[in-house]
């Protein structure tokens, strides 16, 4: 039964309730309470002050779940874009359920589709070229967040943190029930505090990090344990996910040859999308995993009690 809940999160489920409802999620830009704009001044938690000029990032992979565990997936990808407007509302589509207990998402584009030639889709696609560019080249992927402004008590110094890489692309899950917009509708509202973007990083002293790690690593990290946070006040990640932080499975996507690092004492099982076992390997250092077939698979990784899940993709 445990292994069956594992896989709807990634391969989805149905549900028999009978009464349909419309989603809708809403993203809430703020800063410090207020609604954010390029005038606003921030203050992160080394007492630098700074103000955003572009601050443009990803969401995709997200899940509704509800009922007793049932998971629904919202088939596209967002490019928000926090200073164009106070918040980015999208309609996820219509769902049969009693209730919802959390809204999943990731920080970034996906594995499957991140390092794809942008120019094939059409140019009102958020995954297609954008300008200014959400590009790090084609080959090595999109800019998963590019967060952009002026720091230190004279606004003089640039800071630029735009962070990428299959490596770095994490869900995070927050617990939230919405609420009802009339008799059909259920909004969920998640709210993001854009100065916990730059906590730890000294935007004051004029900051430029592009790439997978440093500071563009920090302000990922960033939006995955510290920006977001539900109407009710639930803050992103559980204590499972929070557990495996350091862990790693690269390259993903891969010809089939996959390497574990981070998880050493945990257990590794991948499941095919028909729900076969396909691994199950225990981790005492960086490991290697080996898949023969193309196709999307999910991995778990269990450790003293808590455990969770990657979605690899085998090209």
């Amino acid at each position: 039964m445990k292994r069956l809940l594992l896989l709807s999160l990634v391969f989805g489920s149905l549900s028999l309730a009978a009464q349909t409802k419309e989603l809708t999620l809403n993203f809430h830009h703020m800063m410090a309470g207020e609604s954010l704009t390029d005038s606003l001044v921030g203050t992160n938690n080394l007492g630098n002050q700074f103000k955003f000029n572009r601050l443009q990032y990803y969401v995709d992979d997200i899940e509704i779940i509800y009922n007793q565990g049932d998971t629904f997936t919202y088939p596209g990808v967002l490019l928000i874009d926090a200073l164009a407007e106070e918040m980015t509302s999208v309609d996820l589509g219509s769902l049969d359920f009693d209730s919802i207990t959390a809204v999943r998402f990731a920080v970034g584009v996906g594995p499957d589709v991140n390092n794809l030639d942008p120019s094939t889709y059409p140019a009102a696609h958020p995954l297609a070229p954008q300008f200014p560019s959400m590009h790090w080249g084609w080959a090595a992927g999109y800019r998963f967040v590019c967060a952009e402004g002026v720091g230190s008590a004279a606004f003089n110094q640039i800071f630029e943190l735009h962070g990428l890489g299959n490596g770095n692309y994490a869900m995070q899950t927050i617990a939230t029930s919405g609420t009802m917009s009339g008799s059909d509708t259920l909004v969920l509202d998640i709210e993001a505090d854009y100065a916990e973007l730059v906590t730890d990083i000294a935007v004051a002293q004029g900051v430029i990090s592009h790439g997978e790690t440093g500071d563009a690593f920090q302000s990922l990290k960033n939006l995955n344990n510290k920006v977001f946070k539900s109407a009710e006040g639930n803050a992103a990640l559980n204590a499972e996910e929070l557990a495996f932080a350091d862990l790693k499975v690269f390259p993903n996507p891969s010809n089939g040859r996959f390497i574990i690092e981070g998880a050493q004492g945990a257990t590794v099982e991948v499941y095919n999308a028909l729900g076969s076992k396909v691994v199950h390997k225990e981790v005492a250092g960086p490991t290697r995993i080996i898949l023969q077939d193309s196709g999307i698979y999910l991995m778990v990784v269990s450790q003293n009690g808590a455990s969770t899940t990657k979605k690899i993709v085998v090209r």
